[in-house]
């Protein structure tokens, strides 16, 4: 046969990487991501890389440039003061505490304890060349996209640092050592305390003993913001629940994919763990799970010890899922958002940030 004609697994393997690159590059991201977890930097050559995703050293050089190159994408995603983060602070120093102490601490309770970023951090502890791995990556992830806010001035300059050494150590404390307290302290108490102690460091914090508006008595007119934020909540969930349902399952079988995913790695809970972090009721929980198993969303996995006990563990299938699904909502949400003007954006986060603190305190529970 015509060697030119001759097909061959290898062959219909690569024809196939060339028509889906999205997926290939995608699959790389992956591979790279669970091998520098495991085995870290060093450890992990491109060959290998490529190997585990299939597809040729050359398509993860072609995608990636080099190994360092892929371990910044790796690393890189969704970690530092992104260009989300900016862009939520209005890139206004004003802005930028509750943006990044909301950003750091929703991608931390996410974080799987085996991210490459927590195991670059632990190895740099007491691996040189991790440590200046570790260096760069905040140099160009939090220093500069800091100073670009607060300036190149040697104020400027010790702002960054102090803001730097606030959220790290904050990761340190709260996710890589899990101290107490600060481990146990819900994100809903820490956010706030961690934004006023990074508008301190910033700058933006008001001065003690600032004299402050007296309070003045709600009216009736104000007590219609409560209508007017019920309606929104509600229209806010049709249109993610129409989002999902371009997946074929509804909004609260999406949700409890979602707090699968909100666990991390491995992805499982029990039905009454699910039920009682506020998902579905505990009545519909078995109904939505076999519908997602039978999806191949999930699947159920008896414990080695108890075979009583039952968890429902989020599959690949779901994973990708969620991810994709939370990339499109956020799609939706900044379409939401790009009606009003950037300072409009950042006082409605606060103002509605004011709220929460007050509906959380136990004056206003019944």
């Amino acid at each position: 046969m015509d060697a030119e004609h001759e097909t061959s697994p290898e062959r219909t393997r690569r024809r196939a990487h060339a028509r889906d690159p999205e997926n290939n590059r995608l699959a790389v991201l992956e591979a790279a991501r669970r091998l520098f977890a495991a085995h870290g930097y060093q450890g992990v050559g491109i060959r290998a890389i490529a190997t585990e995703a299939g597809v040729t050293p050359g398509l993860v050089m072609a995608y990636f440039g080099s190994k360092d190159g892929l371990f910044r994408a790796v690393v890189g995603e969704g970690t530092g003061v992104t260009a989300h983060v900016l862009d939520e602070a209005s890139n206004d120093r004003a802005g930028l505490p509750q943006a990044l102490a909301h950003s750091y601490l929703d991608r931390w309770d996410r974080l799987s304890a085996q991210d490459p970023l927590a195991a670059l951090i632990r190895s740099a502890l007491n691996h040189p060349p991790s440590a200046e791995q570790l260096a760069e990556l905040l140099e160009r992830l939090v220093t500069r996209p800091l100073q670009g806010v607060l300036g190149d001035s040697a104020d400027g300059r010790a702002r960054t640092g102090l803001v730097r050494s606030i959220l790290f150590g904050v990761i340190m404390e709260r996710y890589l050592f899990a101290h107490e307290p600060a481990r146990s302290v819900p994100t809903d108490t820490l956010e706030p305390l961690l934004t006023a102690v990074l508008a301190a460091a910033v700058g933006t914090a008001p001065p003690p003993n600032a004299p402050t508006e007296p309070a003045a008595p709600a009216t009736d007119a104000d007590t219609r913001v409560f209508t007017a934020l019920t309606e929104c909540a509600t229209r806010y969930r049709a249109l993610i629940g129409r989002v999902v349902k371009r997946h074929g399952i509804g909004l609260a079988a999406f949700e409890v994919l979602t707090e699968l995913r909100r666990a991390g790695a491995p992805y499982r809970r029990t039905m009454g763990e699910l039920a009682a972090a506020g998902t579905v009721g505990a009545g519909g929980m078995t109904q939505h799970a076999d519908r997602l198993e039978r999806a191949g969303f999930l699947e159920r996995e008896r414990d080695e010890r108890d075979r009583r006990v039952v968890r429902l563990r989020l599959t690949p299938a779901g994973l990708d899922l969620v991810d994709r699904v939370a990339e499109e909502r956020r799609a939706q949400e900044r379409q939401l958002l790009d009606g009003l003007r950037p300072d409009e954006r950042r006082q409605l986060r606060l103002l509605l940030g004011a709220l929460d603190r007050t509906l959380a305190e136990p004056a206003a529970s019944p």
